[in-house]
């Protein structure tokens, strides 16, 4: 061995042991670095219209979490709505360790999709949300809403806007309640039917929507009725076609003075033997006592009225500021055949109104009812219930007033529960047929909320979708084609022959 090779040897180790040491660092460098960042990290939202960004008051929600919440995400990863449910869940499962979230694929895991369905009687492809005995399925239907629009012309359908925050966070309040709100509709009037699952008049699709929401449904038979059935949270009078009784309406009136809730939809219905007043279905008194009258008219709406429809089928889309219609800005509610639901000019005591939904202004109430039903073309004149015309109505027992309640509360001291009701001039808008429109599923689901003062399930707005399109025209194809294909590939060409020349050189 030559005195080079003695020097060069120690240098040599030197060197490879400093490597091996580097390398060693830099791997627990990445090692630590990644450790680190599993566990904290931050999320940030590039989209321009926040569409991942989570609101102040589902971060709360979140927070407040104490018991744990099951997620399924029961979608194929193929879906096209999967990689924003995915992206939105995974910003809630950082804020909660309380919640955990699965995917199960049914085209992947056929056998565990089968057990899954028959567990939860999950039908179509949804996010389920489980807590204890309760569960929550929300479908794709309520977590996006589509423009079809270009659809007609033979486009796809594009995302008009995304209610996933709002609809996840109302599952998650929804199933860790701790009392499930129990709903009864009445019934002995021949109002729609609540298990009536294929007839387009019954109201399948509100009960189906309210178990959904963890509610209980029943029917009450009113007629020889003492009282409200016990533990009643809501009463929901859907489309009566006679008459209430006074004692009837005696009931419901002790209800809703002792801080009850209730919703009425009440139609265009005449009494038997009778073509020129609209049946008030003996609900007339008790709704005047609380500052709503209910018009005996037609809502017409030259202006806002569907293809190949008559005048009386009406959409609204003018709202007056409420926690019911605060989600509704933009959204037409489709009304078939409406009757006006009047604010009294002098407020009543102890109770405040607010009109909800309205016509445009060359909207009108037609009281020639008969003329209405022989020509079918209404003629505005001043006996008509004068535009805007409204068509639904919130009522709500006032603190203000000093009102006394039924529950022993003292004058002037805020009652322990105050009475919520909502009055809507048609059932048809929420019929099995009419809440397909998704923004009558909207007012819907907003007006039971409100009514049973559970705010925090809808006060949460849908995102905008990011639409981002570009239009070219044949010219324009035709410049991006020619520098694709043509010009960029022979600039590529040139500039390999020129280096070739300069390196021959």
């Amino acid at each position: 061995m030559d005195a080079n090779t003695a020097k060069d040897t120690p240098s040599r180790s030197t060197y490879r042991a400093t490597l091996a040491i580097s390398i060693a660092l830099g791997l627990g460098i990445l090692v630590l670095v990644n450790y680190i960042g599993s566990r904290r990290y931050a999320r940030f939202d590039w989209t321009t219209t926040g569409r991942y960004s989570l609101s102040e008051k589902t971060v709360n929600v979140l927070k407040g979490l104490k018991v744990p919440v099951q997620v399924t995400v029961f979608m194929t990863a193929g879906t096209p709505l999967y990689p924003d449910v995915d992206e939105l869940l995974k910003r809630y499962k950082a804020k909660s360790a309380m919640l955990t979230v699965e995917t199960l694929d049914p085209t992947r895991n056929p056998v565990r999709a089968k057990t899954f369905v028959e567990e939860t009687g999950v039908r179509n492809l949804a996010v389920v949300f489980r807590a204890g005995d309760k569960k929550k399925i929300v479908t794709e239907d309520r977590i996006v809403e589509y423009d079809y629009s270009r659809a007609r012309m033979g486009g796809e359908p594009s995302v008009k806007s995304f209610r996933g925050e709002q609809e996840f966070t109302s599952a998650i309040l929804s199933v860790t309640q701790a009392k499930a709100p129990k709903v009864v509709f009445t019934s002995g009037h021949g109002e729609r039917k609540v298990d009536a699952a294929r007839s387009r008049e019954g109201f399948s699709e509100v009960a189906e929507s309210l178990k959904a929401d963890n509610c209980t449904v029943e029917e009450w038979a009113t007629l020889g009725a003492a009282a409200v059935p016990e533990g009643a949270d809501l009463v929901v009078v859907a489309g009566p076609r006679t008459p209430f009784t006074e004692s009837e309406r005696d009931v419901l009136k002790k209800y809703l003075d002792a801080g009850g809730r209730a919703l009425f939809f009440l139609d265009v219905e005449f009494p038997p033997g009778t073509s020129s007043t609209l049946s008030d279905f003996g609900l007339g008194p008790l709704l005047t006592s609380l500052g709503v009258t209910l018009d005996s008219d037609v809502v017409v709406d030259p202006k806002n009225t569907l293809p190949m429809m008559g005048a009386e089928t009406v959409f609204a889309k003018s709202f007056r500021s409420h926690p019911i219609t605060k989600l509704l800005t933009g959204m037409p509610v489709v009304f078939p055949l409406a009757r006006s639901v009047s604010v009294a000019q002098a407020p009543v005591p102890g109770w405040k109104v607010t009109s909800l939904v309205e016509t445009s202004p060359d909207g009108w109430g037609e009281t020639n009812l008969k003329e209405l039903e022989k020509t079918g073309l209404p003629k505005k004149d001043d006996k008509d219930v004068k535009g805007p015309v409204s068509l639904a109505a919130a009522v709500e027992a006032d603190d203000a007033s000093g009102a006394v309640p039924d529950d022993g509360t003292k004058r002037g001291e805020a009652p322990k529960k105050r009475a919520r009701v909502v009055v809507f001039g048609d059932a048809d808008w929420a019929s099995n047929a009419g809440i397909a429109n998704a923004a009558n599923r909207l007012l819907l689901s907003s007006a039971v909320n409100w009514a049973l003062e559970r705010e925090s399930l809808v006060a949460i707005p849908p995102k905008s979708a990011d639409q981002v399109a570009v239009t070219l025209t044949r010219r324009d194809m035709g410049q991006v084609a020619f520098v694709v294909l043509l010009l960029l590939p022979l600039a590529s060409v040139a500039m390999g022959i020129a280096i070739w020349f300069r390196r021959r050189k």
